[in-house]
């Protein structure tokens, strides 16, 4: 076959700049540390790589919101541990009210140093985070959770619950409001008298906390109302009955004295007048919530009143420290949740962490280049193209003039 000498030159000068791109790729994966540099150097790897360069790039998300997470976690369990300080000090305060030595001067220095508790409290209750938010009231960040009317205390946050998303199913509560952990808190169970020839006061509140939460029904108030029913006889006596006029299971019943205590699963209830009459009635009182601050409030205005009766004052001690009581409850709940979720957080982060650095050497695997192997392709290039250089040489010399 007959070449021609421009076929020939053309031929010689493909091949030399074939093996310059070459080089030149050799080069690229050299210098960019890319295996594949376009989806054609392999589209199946290309693929794969698309796949666990998301994958890392949510990780490093998770990994992120994590951060955020143990941080905000860890403020909030500051703040209630320095919460939880301050009504265990106004709990000691407040059984110390009660002693029977304290005259006007001691209770007006109780008084005092609980109301800069209720100030410090009230602080504790309106935390700011670093970025100025406010970290117990629910959505409403840029509003203060607790305000003073002049009265009482009250929260003007709502019930948004936060959650941050730490892995690719798992999403973790960031936050807590103001409402769940210091205004549902109860107030201390009491009774109510109905009519006039009764007086019930609550003598064992274990027990009659555990009698009210199993029989009190919020659906149907007369269910809660019981009837005292006394028969004159010898000797005469009384019969406890629901608001039907039925006997109770067991039967409640005993001899009658008029100004007797009778105990009723930890009430002291008293009747007086003639056996015989008309029933006198009572009632569990429906739960009633509030939140710390308004209980030390109220405490402290009993303390600060010299002519309140003793009874009273007891009765005011006595919702405190229930009050107290049930606060500590709620803020132990709420550190121990913190906890679990600060432990799911580690768990989940450390899972997170181990996938991350398997996807990251999965993906080095398929994309990134082997540079032994990469130099020896560059060195196998440069010699392809110093043989095409050559030949280009030899072939530029193919005249009969140059052996003339």
């Amino acid at each position: 076959m007959r070449v021609s000498s421009i076929n020939l030159y053309q031929s010689s000068l493909n091949g030399v700049l074939n093996s310059q791109q070459q080089v030149e790729k050799m080069n690229q994966h050299l210098i960019t540390n890319k295996k594949l540099l376009t989806a054609a150097d392999g589209p199946s790897d290309m693929s794969k790589t698309m796949f666990l360069s998301t994958e890392i790039t949510l990780t490093e998300q998770h990994l992120k919101n994590g951060t955020l997470l143990e941080n905000a976690l860890n403020f909030e369990e500051t703040t209630l541990d320095g919460m939880m300080t301050a009504i265990q000090r106004a709990r000691v305060l407040g059984v110390q009210s009660g002693d029977g030595i304290n005259g006007e001067t001691e209770r007006a220095s109780l008084a005092q140093e609980l109301r800069q508790i209720q100030d410090q409290m009230f602080d504790f209750m309106n935390s700011q985070n670093a970025d100025g938010s406010y970290i117990f009231s629910g959505f409403q960040t840029q509003k203060k959770p607790y305000v003073y009317d002049g009265q009482n205390y009250n929260y003007q946050g709502d019930v948004g619950v936060n959650e941050l998303k730490v892995s690719s199913s798992v999403y973790i509560q960031s936050n807590d409001t103001g409402q769940e952990i210091f205004d549902n808190v109860f107030k201390r169970f009491v009774t109510n008298d109905l009519t006039a020839n009764i007086t019930t006061t609550i003598s064992d509140q274990k027990a009659y906390d555990s009698f009210h939460k199993l029989n009190y029904d919020p659906i149907n108030p007369a269910n809660n109302q019981f009837l005292v029913q006394t028969n004159a006889g010898a000797p005469d006596t009384y019969e406890i009955l629901d608001n039907g006029g039925a006997s109770l299971v067991p039967p409640v019943v005993g001899d009658y004295t008029s100004g007797e205590l009778i105990n009723f699963n930890g009430i002291d209830v008293v009747v007086t007048g003639a056996a015989g009459g008309p029933p006198e009635e009572f009632e569990l009182a429906p739960p009633v919530k509030d939140n710390i601050l308004n209980m030390l409030g109220d405490f402290i205005t009993a303390l600060e009143d010299n002519t309140i009766p003793e009874g009273e004052f007891v009765a005011a001690q006595n919702d405190f420290l229930i009050g107290v009581d049930n606060a500590m409850e709620r803020v132990n709940l709420t550190l121990g949740s913190l906890g679990a979720r600060g432990n799911s957080l580690e768990s989940v982060r450390n899972s997170a962490s181990a996938m991350d650095i398997i996807n990251q050497k999965s993906r080095a695997s398929v994309s990134e280049v082997d540079f032994a192997e990469a130099v020896s392709n560059l060195q196998k290039a440069e010699l392809a193209l110093n043989t095409s250089y050559s030949s280009y040489s030899r072939i530029s010399q193919l005249s009969l003039f140059n052996y003339l």
